[in-house]
């Protein structure tokens, strides 16, 4: 009977402790709209800013621009819960390979800029909302 105390607590603990409610549904739309960029270029410096604007279209199309340059090819995806992107823009001397997931809200993405070695990380929050937590 010993074993069986807190077996039984433990069980009746689990009964009457609500479950937490099931995350909400990602639909594709969930990406477009205005997002508000931080770039973080240096660990040593705050991040810089940029807009990022998206709008989803029919099979996994994608339009919009990042840093005011438009998306060139870019589509998404809606696998299970993860909502991702890619896109690909240039500044007129180089590509730049983007790539984010929409999670908790909030776009955490990184972009490669080809043939200038460097990888920026960046989160994005919809215009409106609180902008990411510097770290």
């Amino acid at each position: 009977m010993k074993v069986l105390g807190p077996v039984l607590a433990l069980w009746l603990a689990a009964c009457v402790t609500p479950a937490a409610p099931p995350p909400a549904a990602l639909e594709p739309s969930d990406l477009n709209g205005t997002w508000d960029v931080a770039m973080f270029y240096s660990p040593d410096e705050p991040p810089s800013s940029t807009v990022l604007e998206l709008q989803v279209g029919e099979g996994g199309a994608l339009t919009g621009s990042f840093y005011q340059s438009a998306f060139e090819d870019a589509e998404y995806a809606l696998r299970g819960s993860t909502l991702a992107f890619g896109a690909v823009t240039t500044d007129g001397t180089a590509p730049y390979s983007h790539s984010g997931r929409l999670v908790d809200g909030k776009i955490e993405g990184q972009t490669l800029s080809h043939g200038r070695d460097f990888l920026m990380i960046w989160v994005a929050t919809r215009r409106g909302e609180t902008a990411p937590a510097t770290e």
